[in-house]
């Protein structure tokens, strides 16, 4: 018995479907701080860092890829408290494993502290 085209058809497009989903990332929006708000304590600002991994497994699976730069975010919010964060630079970095590729986000950023 030979297979309609349209469930073939259906098939293809669902599993591509699958796979762009599986991809999307989340995206993050840093909070703009105006310098009138830290102006005048620039001396005191100090470098804080925050890092979160992935693994894609088999290059194929990935396992907790997509969301590494929100997480590595709300670990750098935390570190701030109610400070105000400045100058946020973002750091990609991968490392091959034998069974797939790690993934590696690092924000930095300068503190300010509230007055």
């Amino acid at each position: 018995m030979k297979t309609p085209r349209y469930i073939i058809s259906s098939l293809l497009i669902g599993a591509v479907s699958l796979l762009v989903v599986g991809c999307a990332g989340k995206p993050i929006s840093f909070k703009s701080v105006p310098p009138q708000k830290y102006e005048n304590v620039k001396d005191k600002g100090r470098e804080i860092s925050a890092s979160a991994s992935g693994f894609q497994l088999l290059l194929f699976i990935p396992i907790d890829i997509n969301d590494r730069h929100e997480r590595a975010y709300q670990l750098l919010k935390a570190q701030a408290g109610d400070g105000y964060m400045t100058n946020i630079r973002i750091e990609e970095s991968w490392t091959y494993a034998f069974v797939g590729t790690s993934y590696k986000t690092t924000l930095k950023a300068t503190l300010y502290p509230r007055e």
